[in-house]
């Protein structure tokens, strides 16, 4: 399937950005384990019914994460995370 389709399957959408909200860190970013943990406790999951061989191509066939690689894991945001304006700072006095 192509990113058009996939993104035109709002199960997968749905199910993808709830399980990389349910593990990211305060900056948005998920390891992608942890996404695929929080997905298998969900429901019976497999990439392979997308056509991808693994869960990181899948979410990068997608077009809506951005993908990094750091510390020898790979690391998925939500795209819509990148758009949100910086939440402002007040300081205490």
């Amino acid at each position: 399937l192509g990113a058009k389709e996939l993104r035109g399957n709002t199960r997968l959408v749905n199910l993808l950005r709830t399980a990389v909200e349910a593990a990211a860190d305060d900056e948005g970013w998920a390891g992608l384990g942890a996404v695929g943990s929080h997905i298998s406790k969900q429901t019976s999951f497999d990439s392979r019914n997308y056509g991808y061989a693994k869960l990181s191509d899948l979410i990068l066939a997608t077009g809506l994460f951005e993908v990094m690689k750091r510390d020898k894991g790979i690391y998925v945001r939500d795209k819509r995370q990148t758009k949100k304006p910086p939440v402002p700072q007040y300081a205490a006095q």
